[in-house]
Parts: C-alpha cells; sequence; structure tokens
C-alpha cells in the first residue's frame, strides 16, 4: 500500500504578537485512503518567554502530537463551504484538463490550497525545503472596483452550468485568490480598499428570496447602536437586484495579520456536537486577557440578548471567534449577523439546554457573566432599545415596505418586549 507524507512549517506572523516565527511543523501521513495528522511545536516557541498553546488540543510541549482531527486553529485558517467550492472545482477542472480521475480533496488540501495573501488570521504555511510561503501570489486581492466584475463570476460559477471548459477555469481563476479563504456558504471574495485594506465582500446568492446583504447591513447598524463591538461595513448595489454586502477584515490591522480562532476551537468543540453560550463564557475565563474577561462577559451577554431579539439564530460556534493579544484571547467584533424568523431555536443553548428564543432564560444565565440582575436587565434595556428602531434603520436603507413585512416576525420579541 502507497504511503506518503507531507510537511509544512507554521509561521506565526502577528505583528503585535512579536516577529515573525516558525512555531511548528505540520505533517500528513498517509496510508492509501487513510490519513494521519500530527503537530509538533518548534522547540525555539516552546522555550520562548511569550509562547503559548495555539489550541486546546495541543498542549505546550514538545514532541509530536496526535490529535484526532485536524486542530480547530488550522481549521480556522482553511476556508468552509464557498471556499471549498472552489477548490473543489479547481481540482475537478484541472483534472478533465490532464485527463485523469478527480481527487477528493481533504482537510489538508482545503488548508494548504488557501492563498496565503488573503488567508484567515496570522498562520502562515511554507514548504520545508525551502521556507517559501505556500500559494504566495504577488497581487491577487483584487481593487474594490472589480467587484462588479467578481459578483457576476461568483454567480456564473453558482448556476454550475459553465459553457465550456474555458468558461469554468476563467470564472475559477477570478475567484479562487480572493475568495478560496473565506469560511461561510455565501459566494464571497476579499478586496482591497483605496488604502489597501482588506475587505470581505458577500454577494448575492441565486437561493436569495429576499435581500441578504441589505438585511445584514441593517442588523449589523443595529448591533453597533446597541453597544455591540462590529466591523465598518458598507452595502452596495453591483449587477444583481439585491446587494453585496461588505465588512472590513477584523483579522487585519492594515497590512498586519492578527491571530484568530473560532469559538469551536477554543471551546474544544467540533460540528454537530451541542453547545451553549455559557461554553463560550467558560472559554472567556479560561483563555482570555485578564484584564478583558469582564467586559468580554458582559460584550457576550449584550450579544446573546441581541441575537434573541433579532433573530440571529444562525448562532453556532463558527459564527463567534477571539483574537489573540498578548496577554491571551479577545472575543472578535460580531459578524454573520443575519435574521432567520424561519429558523425556531437557536443553534447554541441560551443556558445549558434550552435552544428556544427566550429573554427570561437569557437573563436567568446573568451570574455566568459575572453579572448582577441589575446590570442584566441594564444591557437588555439597551439592547431593546436599539433592536425597536429596525423598521427606520431598514428604511433608511432603501429595503422596501413587502421586505419590511416580511421579516417583521424576525423582530417580534422586541416589539413584545418593548
Amino acid at each position: 500500500m502507497a504511503r506518503s507524507r507531507d510537511q509544512v512549517a507554521v509561521h506565526l506572523d502577528a505583528h503585535e504578537l512579536g516577529p515573525v516565527r516558525v512555531i511548528g511543523t505540520l505533517t500528513r501521513e498517509r496510508s492509501g485512503s487513510k490519513s494521519v495528522i500530527s503537530f509538533a511545536y518548534d522547540p525555539t516557541w516552546v522555550a520562548a518567554n511569550d509562547s503559548f498553546s495555539l489550541d486546546p488540543s495541543l498542549p505546550l510541549y514538545e514532541g509530536e502530537q496526535y490529535p484526532s482531527t485536524m486542530p480547530g486553529v488550522f481549521t480556522d485558517a482553511a476556508p468552509d463551504r464557498w471556499g471549498r467550492t472552489l477548490l473543489e472545482r479547481r481540482e475537478a477542472v484541472a483534472a478533465r484538463r490532464e485527463g485523469r480521475r478527480q481527487r477528493q480533496l481533504d482537510d489538508w488540501d482545503f488548508l494548504v490550497g488557501v492563498n496565503d495573501q488573503t488567508r484567515m488570521g496570522a498562520l502562515r504555511f511554507a514548504r520545508m525545503s525551502d521556507g517559501v510561503f505556500l500559494d504566495n501570489e504577488p497581487i491577487t486581492v483584487p481593487p474594490s472596483a472589480r467587484l462588479r466584475d467578481l459578483e457576476y463570476w461568483a454567480g456564473e460559477l453558482e448556476k454550475g452550468l459553465p459553457q465550456t471548459t474555458s468558461d469554468e477555469e476563467r470564472w475559477i481563476a477570478m475567484l479562487i485568490a480572493p475568495g478560496s479563504s473565506l469560511g461561510g456558504a455565501r459566494p464571497k471574495a476579499s478586496f482591497a480598499d483605496d488604502e489597501g485594506a482588506l475587505w470581505l465582500a458577500k454577494f448575492p446568492s441565486r437561493e436569495d428570496r429576499h435581500d441578504v446583504g441589505s438585511w445584514e447591513y441593517v442588523v449589523t447598524r443595529l448591533a453597533r447602536d446597541a453597544g455591540i463591538d462590529v466591523p465598518e461595513t458598507r452595502v452596495m448595489r453591483l449587477g444583481s437586484i439585491y446587494h453585496t454586502y461588505s465588512a472590513r477584515r477584523f483579522d487585519r490591522l492594515g497590512v498586519n495579520r492578527r491571530l484568530y480562532a473560532s469559538a469551536m476551537t477554543l471551546v474544544g468543540k467540533r460540528d454537530g456536537e451541542d453547545a451553549s453560550y455559557l461554553d463560550i463564557a467558560q472559554a472567556i475565563v479560561n483563555a482570555a486577557d485578564p484584564t478583558g474577561i469582564a467586559d468580554d462577559l458582559k460584550q457576550l451577554f449584550r450579544r446573546v440578548v441581541f441575537n434573541v431579539l433579532t433573530s440571529n439564530r444562525d448562532d453556532h460556534l463558527r459564527n463567534h471567534g477571539f483574537l489573540r493579544t498578548k496577554r491571551g484571547w479577545r472575543l472578535a467584533p460580531a459578524f454573520d449577523v443575519n435574521p432567520s424568523p424561519d429558523k425556531l431555536e437557536h443553534s447554541l443553548a441560551l443556558n445549558d439546554t434550552l435552544r428556544a428564543p427566550d429573554l427570561a432564560v437569557v437573563g436567568e444565565t446573568a451570574p455566568y457573566y459575572r453579572l448582577s440582575g441589575a446590570q442584566a436587565s441594564q444591557v437588555a434595556d439597551e439592547v431593546r432599545v436599539a433592536v425597536g428602531r429596525w423598521a427606520s434603520i431598514a428604511r433608511e436603507a432603501g429595503i422596501p415596505g413587502d421586505e419590511l413585512e416580511g421579516l417583521a416576525p424576525a423582530f417580534e420579541i422586541a416589539s413584545r418586549a418593548g
């Protein structure tokens, strides 16, 4: 049975955490259809006085470690559904062109296939032979002026019906660098603004039945008004009847990268496992910058209240994240806040078990966020006032009356509470 071994050097490139350093080696060993992933910290990283464990599943010690699956912190640096779709389509086109069977890509292939310039977070992966970063092509991030083209090509690719192989190759070539690194299911791409800052554009999908981009813009604005940390956002009409939503990448500070980990990683869960907001609260207590624990717990409680009041129920662990500072992890800005009133329950339990939207249940969990009853009530009141303006904010954003009526059920709890 054929055996193979692939290795990459893992670099940490986060300006606020020090100079670029090799922190370990990631290895895949294959035997037939089976793969084994291992990771070893570099001895210089283990010995450094500012080192830390990358992932709860990877304790900080020398020697090879064999996690049962790809560690979460590396999964966070790899694409999700849209990016994986692009990489799979690229492999399919290459297989047809080369007259061979299409390879089934695995977690390793997705991780190393991502464009280095737009990869999420501050982990970078280099060849062991010469230290060159993988897929480090220059000038791959398109300017905002190309967004209309990118939206068009994303739409064509999503249809899945290219007229010719050359058409599909052209579409993938346009989208693979700016889009393959990104999470989530919607068509999307990174782009650079006039100052060179990275932004994320989320294009309309052929599955949309309302203006999803405009509603995400509205709900993100409500979140900001409610005291929730969110990135700078824009909404624009390009070639579709619906709008493209864009947000400044919070894993970048200017040209510098920031180390990112999802709540899934810090909580130590896997996709499909039960989890709750209390798990995230405990992760804050366990791993956060000690000077920010109180603020982050209060901020998380504010987000739970907000998600209930806006029917943001696709609130799974990958839709919450953290950024690393020298002293520990801090909550990342909120993202992917979308009303989904047709979904009856939250992805995360509000307490240990209950997922049905209920402000009373949220209030009972206040002690887990180190809040008194009075403090929790004040936060809830502040969020309720902000969300109560949803209709006027939506009108300001140009959302038509029929969509206001159609999405009104998303804000029913806020209306009743007010």
